[in-house]
């Protein structure tokens, strides 16, 4: 084996074991370059044939043996379309970070060089990543390409989408910041939504829920389209938003806000919301009759629940409808919540009781 053979095998040990962080980085002069080992069907090469069938701009797939550079952590900026947006903080950073620490990095970001500043990357995924090498100190371990803006944008989709690593209303604000600049065909690719419409379903919810209100729930990891599309329906009420960024700014002021995490954070505006909606002047005919018959209904109420100082807590309107009537309306969402996770134990009670009122019954 002859001296450049031995000096190749030595520098791509290196990397591949991740002890890369004594290597030279990429500044002004040239990076290093690394040949890895070449994979059969690699992530790459999927990704490149991908972007070659989408934008037909490509003149051939995504080099597998594609050269992987040391460059310095700091040369590297973000994507021009942010896809981890409204995440207040990330909980599995650190956890990256000490992976890095004691495994190295495994798996290389992709970036190209940045179209405005000479000497810089601008990277399509891996942001994370790169992320825990800024806090390590280390250089990043990077494939580079020319990519245009669209396929970068597709690149960093494609990424999220085997992933799996965005939120639902991640995914909307991803969609949605590329639809100010990117087509349709560009901005359905990167999603990867198979049918155009569910771009604009995905987009429809940002711009019905106002943008304060989902900065201030977060991401809301493991909530999905159904709630999220329930709760932009319910702020479609021109009273709705009012009402719940009042309820918002009484818990952070209580200090309770801070301390729910994003998913109950959701829930609870969800059924706050719900709960808050409001008549609307410009119903349709049929909406409205059906308005008319719910109030007819829940004219005969009744109060079945009082606070101590004997004011009303909840009505019982006709024979199938409750209403809380609680005052404050925080405490009325979060006994909105507290009695929905009670339901099911409630019927079950229930059920008991009927079955031992019948079998009394029937033996009398």
């Amino acid at each position: 084996m002859n001296d450049r053979r031995k000096q190749t095998k030595s520098k791509l040990s290196a990397i591949m074991t991740g002890n890369n962080a004594s290597m030279p980085r990429a500044g002004a002069a040239e990076a290093e370059e690394v040949r890895p080992k070449p994979r059969e069907k690699s992530a790459v090469g999927r990704l490149g044939a991908a972007l070659h069938s989408l934008t037909e701009q490509r003149a051939e797939a995504v080099d597998p043996n594609m050269l992987i550079k040391n460059l310095d952590a700091k040369l590297l900026l973000p994507s021009l379309a942010l896809d981890r947006a409204f995440e207040l903080e990330d909980e599995e950073l650190d956890a990256l970070v000490e992976s890095i620490r004691q495994n190295g990095q495994q798996v290389p970001v992709l970036v190209r060089p940045h179209p405005d500043k000479d000497g810089y990357y601008q990277i399509a995924y891996g942001h994370r990543r790169v992320k825990a090498c800024q806090k390590l100190d280390i250089a990043v371990r990077a494939m580079v390409e020319d990519m245009s803006d669209e396929q970068l944008v597709i690149a960093q989709g494609k990424e999220n989408e085997e992933r799996k690593n965005l939120t639902y209303i991640q995914q909307c604000f991803f969609a949605a910041e590329l639809s100010k600049t990117f087509t349709r065909d560009v901005v359905a690719a990167a999603v990867g939504a198979g049918d155009k419409t569910r771009v604009s379903k995905l987009t429809s919810i940002i711009r019905r829920v106002p943008q304060d209100l989902i900065e201030s729930i977060g991401s809301a990891p493991g909530v999905g389209r159904v709630k999220w599309e329930a709760l932009a329906k319910a702020c479609e009420a021109k009273a709705v938003p009012a009402r719940l960024r009042k309820s918002i700014a009484g818990l952070k002021a209580s200090g309770k806000w801070e301390k729910m995490a994003s998913a109950d954070r959701f829930s609870w505006v969800h059924d706050l919301a719900l709960s808050a909606g409001t008549l609307e002047d410009d119903l349709s005919p049929s909406a409205e009759a059906g308005v008319n018959s719910a109030q007819r209904a829940g004219s005969d109420k009744a109060v079945v629940l009082k606070a101590a100082d004997g004011k009303p807590l909840v009505e019982a309107r006709g024979t199938r409808t409750f209403k809380i009537v609680w005052k404050d309306e925080a405490r009325a969402a979060a006994f909105s919540s507290f009695l929905s996770g009670k339901m099911e134990a409630l019927l079950h009670e229930f059920e008991r009781e009927q079955d031992t009122e019948s079998k009394t019954g029937d033996a009398t």
